[in-house]
């Protein structure tokens, strides 16, 4: 186990630049993500953390260690690969040996390592079996169960979850999360899901064009987001352009919302859809001047998610709004075509200042 430090890593391919200054620290036995879309950089800093990439600027450390000029086989790092990566001609037990045996490990230690690391990932039984006879989640079971077997002091996991289906993700990432929290192992995770990120990480990176946007858990990143493209990226929220005047932020069509707490010359506002109220227009009755943040509209879109439902409402001229509310509590009977009052809590809302660099967008925490 190791504590990971970055110090102003950079990476260059020629003009281009795919890491920028990137500075980092991730504590010893902590669950990290990177998560950001394809291309900003997230899977060239994990492989430069392992070593597959030569850093251009910047040192990375290991606990003390600077191991930036160190080869990707003396950094005893265990990597799952987004593709699995196993060696179809080999059995369940030789895929996992097959790091031991590069390390010259004794053949009896190395049936022993193998067993109880196959028992920890729940395949004691497959050993024997070839990678076209085991299924997705097995084969990925397996690919971490090599990375692991070598007791590495950092575990790196390359959007490992990406090639199995929704069912099978949920599954394996719960067997992911438990048994790096029963190792207490550093691990750093890649991905472009919201969802697996939110769902297993400790503190999550969101990266954006090689830097850093936002980092901070699932809760600080999704209800106070640092910047536009945090709340954009970390699930859904409706922005509004506009302009604040004391506690109203009046948009660029004419809406007047009330927000708490104010923030002086703000000119963009982000609310998440399942923070707004909806309801029949015949049970509350047309939104008036009386009502806080009361607004008209008329519902475009019902679509139907399991555990809630998602409304897209049209609320003046071509600007709409998405609303989810909970099965438990949605609005009954609400219908395409059918008019609706929302609300919106002021103080579920969050602005930013525009026409400013990240570093000076400011966000207002909810509540």
């Amino acid at each position: 186990m190791s504590k990971i430090t970055l110090k102003n890593v950079v990476k260059r391919y020629d003009s281009s630049v795919a890491v920028r200054e990137m500075s980092l620290e991730i504590e010893d036995g902590e669950f990290l993500a990177l998560l950001g879309p394809s291309g900003c950089g997230k899977t060239t800093t994990l492989r430069m953390i392992a070593g597959f990439i030569e850093v251009s600027d910047g040192r990375i450390f290991f606990a003390d260690q600077d191991v930036t000029d160190l080869p990707a086989n003396r950094r005893n790092t265990g990597m799952v690969f987004q593709g699995f990566a196993l060696f179809p001609h080999m059995t369940a037990a030789q895929n996992v040996a097959y790091g031991l045996e590069m390390r010259r490990v004794p053949k009896a230690e190395t049936k022993e390592r193998v067993a109880k690391v196959l028992d920890l990932v729940q395949l004691g039984g497959f050993a024997e079996r070839m990678p076209r006879q085991l299924s997705g989640g097995q084969q990925q079971r397996v690919a971490l169960a090599r990375a692991l077997v070598i007791n590495p002091h950092v575990l790196l996991l390359d959007e490992p979850l990406s090639a199995l289906d929704a069912k099978l993700r949920h599954e394996v990432r719960l067997q992911i999360r438990q048994l790096q929290q029963s190792l207490g192992l550093t691990t750093i995770f890649v991905t472009h899901d919201q969802e697996e990120a939110l769902s297993l990480a400790d503190r999550l990176v969101v990266m954006n064009a090689g830097r850093i946007e936002q980092i901070g858990s699932p809760a600080d990143l999704y209800e106070r987001p640092a910047s536009p493209f945090v709340a954009d990226f970390i699930g859904k929220t409706n922005f509004f352009k506009g302009t604040m005047t004391g506690d109203m932020f009046s948009t660029d069509f004419g809406l007047s919302l009330k927000v708490a707490p104010r923030v002086a010359a703000a000119t963009l506002l982000g609310v998440r859809p399942e923070k707004i109220k909806i309801a029949k227009r015949s049970e509350a009755g047309p939104a008036g001047q009386g009502d806080i943040n009361a607004i008209d509209g008329v519902v475009e879109l019902v679509s139907y998610l399991g555990p809630s439902t998602e409304y897209c409402v049209r609320i003046s001229g071509d600007h709409r709004v998405l609303v989810q509310q909970s099965n438990r509590v949605a609005a009954e009977g609400l219908e395409v075509g059918q008019p609706a009052v929302l609300t919106i809590p002021p103080e579920w809302c969050f602005m930013f200042k525009a026409d400013a660099n990240a570093d000076d967008l400011k966000a207002v925490r909810p509540g």
